[in-house]
């Protein structure tokens, strides 16, 4: 972020990635309880690096990190390789309903307005910040408005809910090609695995479903906003959503 560190910092952190290495990370804790374990022994993503550095062989390396997100466009335009997830707004937002999630929009938008430059959009939703819903749209804004800024988005590998209902093996295989990747026993079971289309929603503690397809991921979120929701949904996101998605199917 600006005034936390510059494009020498920047450049130090893409060379890090680019050999692999940690950069000096440093356990983080969750919430307001102290960890022992996470302290002594560190927290799952300094354990999956230990890992992959060990895995003798392995010639590359997919880092999942949603955090790194606000990085995405600097890391694209450095020419490091970043494969973009996204899903359809009104079905993130959705997810954040069902869930009871409020974001931390409110927190994160001061350093976020430092590094990227003020939002209007942002800027008239925050004071509804505390509905799970618009907190949502907000930070679905807030991912992606920099990829558009930065005009970077055709130099991602995007993966989208769009394509992936179309074709969900094609949309992986592909993927995987220009990932220079091979597909392996694992990631066959996986793309085999049955999968339901039904809309049913999981229960509300349930973060992940595996069992359902990506269509029912992606449009149980007409089972669950209203059309207010969807009115404040779309008029957060939707110029941004167009940028990068297109239309929205009917």
């Amino acid at each position: 972020m600006k005034g936390e560190g510059g494009a020498e910092d920047l450049s130090v952190l893409f060379d890090d990635l680019r050999r692999f290495k940690s950069g000096g990370l440093k356990s983080q804790q969750r919430g307001k309880s102290f960890s022992l374990k996470r302290a002594v022994f560190g927290s799952r993503t300094i354990h999956s690096y230990r890992k992959a550095k060990l895995s003798f062989g392995v010639d590359n390396v997919i880092w999942k990190d949603p955090h790194a997100i606000f990085m995405a466009a600097d890391v694209a335009a450095a020419g490091i390789p970043v494969v973009l997830t996204i899903r359809r707004a009104k079905a993130h937002a959705s997810s954040y309903r069902r869930l009871g999630w409020v974001s931390k929009a409110v927190e994160l938008y001061p350093r976020w307005q430092q590094r990227f430059g003020a939002c209007d959009v942002i800027e008239s939703y925050l004071g509804e910040a505390s509905d799970s819903v618009v907190s949502a749209a907000l930070l679905w804004r807030m991912c992606y408005l920099p990829l558009v800024q930065a005009g970077v988005v055709e130099r991602v590998h995007l993966v989208s809910p769009d394509d992936l209902a179309v074709d969900e093996r094609g949309c992986y295989e592909s993927l995987l090609a220009k990932l220079d990747l091979t597909e392996t026993q694992k990631t066959e079971e996986l793309l085999a695995a049955k999968k339901s289309d039904t809309r049913s929603r999981p229960s509300a503690n349930t973060t992940h479903d595996w069992g359902r397809s990506v269509s029912a991921v992606n449009s149980y979120w007409r089972e669950l906003l209203t059309e207010e929701d969807i009115h404040k949904v779309d008029a957060i996101t939707a110029d941004i959503e167009q940028e990068i998605l297109g239309p929205e199917a009917s």
